[in-house]
């Protein structure tokens, strides 16, 4: 498509258009069938409609949302969508959908009818889809099952291939490879079940289901061949006949099994829907694939050599591609035999195909040799399990070619020896979004037994057992608890706790705890009642109840006992729930479950608490209030006890460095305003009223218009160009990928790509992967083993990954990276953890790129100076890369696809030309950063004396210490007196004529930085003077100020919990406006002159005692270990003078803490 066609280009386009080239995902393809199907019959003077019904299920998960969105743009078809309960009420509402065309008051000549669901779902329905499968179909209707296959178990518990269970219930399979054949074969699935009255199935994949491409629509129209119908002389036409008892019902089978089973036939050989691909005169081996299958084998073949069709004939392959290969035509396979020595079967999973192979030429004349899952000597050749994709199959393939013409193929690429490597450390894995219900509701009491529910909950298998307890695995979906009614019998244990979502619970949940009641067991069923299935994209369960319409059922069920839960107890009265309910605030779940496992027989503890990443789409759209606040940290009285991040379990709360050592604080993009963080032990929150509607006028969105741009110089092909892009889960990866891939179109690309987000909602590693080509498509929309020509890392660590570094070949490859440090999951409530530094990162992946042309920035950094936000980093370094010349894409196509996409419109208009400015003019980006940035960053401290200066200029020290002194030495004259500054500048003149004993500047200043950051700290304890004083600091006032949206520091209020309160009885932090804080403050703040002395009333606490005598003891033990410093003992002293860092928090958590470093400094003492 030309530069001049793209304003004619809509996203729309993918459902209101019949021609023309577009760009859609395979959910999205599956989405436009019915529309397709309608608007063809209505071409043909048809008048039908479409019914569809199923349960969401990954790699399914949106398709619901999909349909939603299509058939609201084509008003004018009758599509009717009922989302039901499960997989089962779907299956049997479609196969109504038949028989109503046999109804007279049918106001349509037929119905076309589609059933969806994952693998699972489609286990759970197979009675009600064999009812329907005997029922039939309608001659002008017709029904499809769309089965979604997870077979590497990506987002499932189970791998999955349906092909088995979809041939027992007699259902043609048609196997779509790409997006484009989702349309071609879905439209023949339907014109094949009107013509022969089956059910027919589409088997489709995760791969296919969550790819992407472009096609030509009118291309995948299809007129079908309307094979032979007459049987017995008689042309066939069925009626759904849905009363199955004898002996209509064997009549029916008999139908099924012979009749419909021949039609079937009969139509795949009049439509060539199981093609010969090549076929050279001097063929001597067939290969035989289907589906995805057929074009991983494609991608394969080119990879060793055999690129186009010419070389897979040349070299007497002989092809056949299966695109309906259940049922089986024998009489096809032996005429594809025919002078063949060795036929070659790839499949995934079971060898069926290969069983039905050998089946076919039993007994006949020509019997080739048929491989399939292993070689002639019985060794595996093709694995039989995961996903059978061409980096899998590439070796048996290359092993069995090359024994006949191994001048036509090359080796595959053997793995790259650096990839031996020891594995990362840190990496990322799936994680409950910031605000998530569960981040409460996983909290269990302690040595608890739990059985992990289906959807989010699953996640808790990858997280530490002492965080969400001890896991006993998970169930089929409805099973829930059913496993602890085997198991309770024969162990010690007296109880077990079950999670369950509110979407499981409506779909079948519900019987799970009627049988445990039947069972007379004892256990606590917990409920999420979040109002979403959050999991499969954040759908609304169907025939969702309230909470108390749910314990009103349990109860009349058998419950004993119901505690709900809820981070919002003004909605609830008590008085409107049954007496046996109780309503109590989420922070007492460990206490409910331990009241609940009191009670004898089946309780339920019901938390409700809304979806944060469903509240936060409704938010956007306008559908939920908005929050008229944000949560901030002030991070010098923070002290990085990780409290709050424990208590809140969110990824929202994270660290940062600051010349006093590692901070908390609140990321205010990914904050779901879920507040818990505030239970978090210390005085250093706030919270800020915002004006939700404001925009960030701060942050001028459009960069100078007098900057001129030069256009970019290409450095990689324009004809063909593979790349992976790798990111964090929840950060846009997809939609960045997206737009990347409709901007390549606007340019005149073919594009296959392929979104691997797996469980990652959140947190964890996404992979994109794009295939761009001039031309025709390429075969696959999966990279190969070392075929990346750019890696793009909107996230460095994922970038650094085994699965990323995969496709990356050293020489080869550009990487175009983000160094942003990103939190994961698991340094969640661990401010001392750390991401592995950009150098090891960097070191790791320069053996599998072209360092040469790599490129690295920060673009989270960037974006905050430049838009306050770092929500479009992500385009910012697309940007970058279109600059560079590795994204063969036109700036003015990228702009476009932004504007098509229509989120964020002007934000990533502005991040993309920023990415592209930093690139052209690193200084001009960074003096408008300086510019525009307002706000005083410098840290507010009292003038040193004069002799105190010179005192620290006479230390001798490097620049890095110096500045650490002096900063330290400043806030303890503002923490204190002169007297306490010359204490502590004595000690530290100490450890700097000690260290001039040690062979190893390096250790010499490492010593003398450690000593002087943690003698500060013990000196500059946060009593409630000095709180007072850092509450007062200027940098406070700027940090509200700056908030987004923010109405400034007289709409902030304090949350504290003074310590002699507490002592009092007081049991929750007090809310104190900033205003009225402040005068408060600078009394207390004043009164430091009495720390210390008798009338320190503080004083006597005993976290206060405990904080001198560590200062004490400290500065007692490093003087004596100082002694006998040398290079032999310098790691055991370096160790002892780290100690304090342990030491963080406030009041029972200090005291803890206190207790355990004097122990560790007694400990190390002795050791010395």
């Amino acid at each position: 498509m030309s530069i001049g066609e793209q304003k004619q280009y809509s996203i729309r386009d993918r459902y209101i258009q019949d021609s023309g080239k577009v760009f859609l995902t395979g959910v999205q393809a599956l989405a436009r069938l019915p529309i397709q199907q309608l608007r063809t019959d209505r071409h043909k003077g048809l008048n039908t409609a479409s019914f569809l019904a199923g349960y969401p299920g990954s790699p399914l998960a949106g398709l619901n949302f999909e349909i939603e969105n299509a058939k609201n743009l084509v008003p004018d078809l009758p599509i009717v969508h009922r989302p039901l309960l499960n997989e089962e009420h779907g299956a049997t509402a479609v196969m109504g959908s038949q028989l109503a065309a046999e109804q007279q008051d049918c106001a349509f000549d037929g119905i076309v009818g589609f059933w969806y669901g994952k693998a699972p779902g489609l286990d759970r329905a197979g009675d009600a889809l064999r009812h329907a499968v005997f029922t039939g179909t309608s001659r002008l209707g017709g029904a499809v099952a769309i089965v979604g296959d997870d077979p590497a178990a990506k987002s499932s518990t189970l791998p999955s291939s349906s092909d088995a269970t979809l041939f027992d219930l007699h259902m043609p399979i048609l196997y779509p490879g790409d997006v484009q054949e989702i349309l071609t074969l879905g439209m023949h699935a339907v014109s094949l079940s009107r013509l022969t009255g089956a059910w027919t199935a589409l088997k489709v994949v995760d791969a296919v289901a969550d790819g992407s491409g472009t096609i030509d629509l009118a291309s995948t129209i299809i007129e079908p061949i309307v094979p032979n119908l007459e049987i017995e002389g008689v042309q066939y036409e069925h009626r759904p006949d849905a009363k199955l008892l004898p002996p209509n019902n064997l009549a029916l089978e008999k139908d099924l099994r012979v009749v419909r089973s021949e039609l079937v036939r009969r139509y795949t050989v009049a439509n060539n829907l199981n093609p010969t691909i090549t076929n050279p005169p001097d063929a001597w081996i067939g290969i035989i694939a289907s589906g995805f299958t057929y074009h991983e084998l494609r991608h394969a073949l080119h990879s060793i050599g055999l690129r186009n069709l010419n070389d897979i004939e040349n070299a007497g392959i002989r092809l056949l591609h299966l695109q309906l290969p259940v049922p089986f035509d024998p009489q096809n396979i032996r005429n594809f035999s025919m002078g063949l020595e060795e036929i070659l079967v790839i499949e995934e999973k079971n060898p069926t195909a290969e069983w039905l192979v050998k089946d076919a030429l039993y007994g006949s004349a020509n019997q080739p040799r048929v491989l399939g899952k292993t070689r002639p000597n019985g060794q595996p050749l093709m694995p039989s399990h995961g996903i059978l994709d061409a980096d899998t199959m590439v070796q048996g393939l290359f092993d069995r070619l090359s024994l006949r013409v191994a001048d036509r193929v090359i080796p595959p690429k053997v793995g790259n020896k650096q990839r031996q490597l020891i594995p990362l450390a840190t990496n990322r894995s799936p994680y409950f979004c910031s605000g998530c219900p569960h981040n409460s509701s996983t909290k269990v009491p302690e040595d608890s037994l739990i059985g992990a529910g289906i959807g989010c909950h699953t996640m808790v298998l990858l997280m530490d057992e002492e965080q969400v307890g001890n896991i006993a695995g998970v169930t089929a979906m409805g099973n829930e608890g059913m496993q602890w009614v085997g198991m309770e019998p024969f162990v010690g244990r007296e109880h077990f706790i079950q999670n369950i979502g509110d979407g499981t619970y409506f779909h079948s949940g519900q019987l799970a705890i009627a049988s445990a009641v039947a069972a007379k067991s004892n256990m606590t069923f917990k409920l999420l009642y979040n109002g979403t299935i959050a999991m499969t994209g954040g759908q609304d369960p169907e025939g969702g109840l309230g909470v108390r319409e749910i314990t009103q059922i349990m109860l009349a069920q058998g419950v004993k006992k119901i505690i709900v839960t809820t981070e919002d107890l003004s909605r609830y009265k008590e008085s409107n729930f049954p007496k046996e309910v109780r309503i109590w605030g989420r922070e007492r779940i460990v206490e409910a479950q331990k009241s609940l496992s009191k009670v004898q027989g089946v309780t339920v503890l019901i938390h409700d608490q809304a979806c944060a990443a469903q509240l936060r789409r409704t938010r956007k759209r306008g559908q939920s209030k908005k929050p008229d606040f944000r949560v901030l940290i002030n991070n010098r009285i923070c002290e990085a006890c990780g409290d709050c991040g424990a208590v809140s379990n969110c990824l929202s709360v994270q660290t940062q460095q600051t010349p006093f050592g590692p901070k908390a604080f609140i990321d205010q993009d990914s904050c779901n305003f879920d507040s818990s963080c505030l239970n978090g032990d210390c005085p250093s929150f706030l919270t800020v009223e915002i004006d939700p509607e404001k925009t960030n006028g701060k942050f001028p969105l459009t960069p100078a218009t007098d900057f001129e741009l030069p256009s970019p110089e290409i450095k990689v092909s324009t004809e063909r160009l593979d790349l992976r892009i790798a990111g964090i889960g929840g950060t846009g990866v997809v939609t960045a990928a997206q737009i990347l891939a409709t901007a390549s179109m606007l340019d005149g690309f073919e594009v296959r790509g392929l979104d691997q987000t797996g469980l990652s909602q959140k947190a964890g590693p996404v992979v994109s992967d794009l295939r761009l080509s001039k031309g025709s498509p390429q075969s696959s929309n999966l990279l190969m083993q070392q075929s990346a020509d750019v890696l793009i890392g909107f996230d460095l660590l994922v970038a650094a990954s085994e699965r990323s570094l995969k496709v990356a070949q050293e020489g080869k490859t550009i990487l175009i990276a983000s160094k942003t440090e990103t939190p994961t999951g698991a340094m969640v409530g661990d401010p001392l953890a750390d991401l592995p530094d950009v150098e090891s990162l960097m070191e790791k992946l320069s053996n599998f790129i072209n360092s040469d042309s790599s490129f690295l920035v920060d673009a989270g950094e960037l974006c905050t100076g430049l838009l306050g936000t770092v929500t479009s980093s992500n385009i910012f370094l697309l940007g970058a890369a279109v600059q560079l010349g590795v994204l063969p894409v036109s700036p003015i196509s990228f702009e476009e696809a932004i504007r098509l996409n229509d989120v964020n419109v002007e934000e990533n208009l502005a991040a993309f030309q920023w990415g592209r400015i930093w690139i052209s003019d690193t200084n001009y980006v960074f003096d408008h950063i300086e510019e525009t940035n307002i706000w005083n960053s410098n840290i507010s401290q009292p003038e040193l004396p004069a002799d105190t200066v010179r005192r620290v200029i006479e230390m001798g020290l490097e620049a890095e210490e110096h500045e650490a002194v002096l900063l330290f030495a400043a806030d303890i004259l503002a923490f204190q007196n002169k007297k306490a500054v010359d204490d502590y500048l004595a000690l530290i003149e100490h450890v700097v004529v000690s260290v001039t004993k040690l062979s190893n500047t390096d250790s010499q200043k490492s010593l003398i930085r450690t000593v002087a950051r943690n003698a500060h700290k013990l000196t500059t304890y946060k009593d409630e003077y000095e709180v007072a004083r850092l509450f007062l600091l200027p940098e406070l006032q700027d940090e509200i100020n700056k908030l987004p949206q923010s109405n400034g520091v007289g709409r902030a209020v304090w949350h504290l919990h003074p310590p002699f309160l507490r002592a009092l009885g007081m049991q929750k932090k007090l809310k104190v406006p900033y205003r009225v804080a402040t005068p408060l403050m600078k009394v207390l703040a004043k009164g430091k002159v009495l720390r210390g002395t008798k009338l320190d009333i503080f004083g006597y606490a005993k976290v206060r005692k405990l904080e001198r005598i560590m200062r004490d003891r400290y500065i007692e033990e490093i003087l004596y270990s100082l002694e006998s410093l040398t290079d032999t003992n310098f790691s055991a002293i370096l160790s002892l003078a780290e100690l304090p860092d342990s030491v963080r928090g406030f009041e029972e958590i200090k005291l803890q803490k206190a207790e355990a470093f004097l122990l560790a400094l007694d400990s190390k003492s002795i050791s010395l």
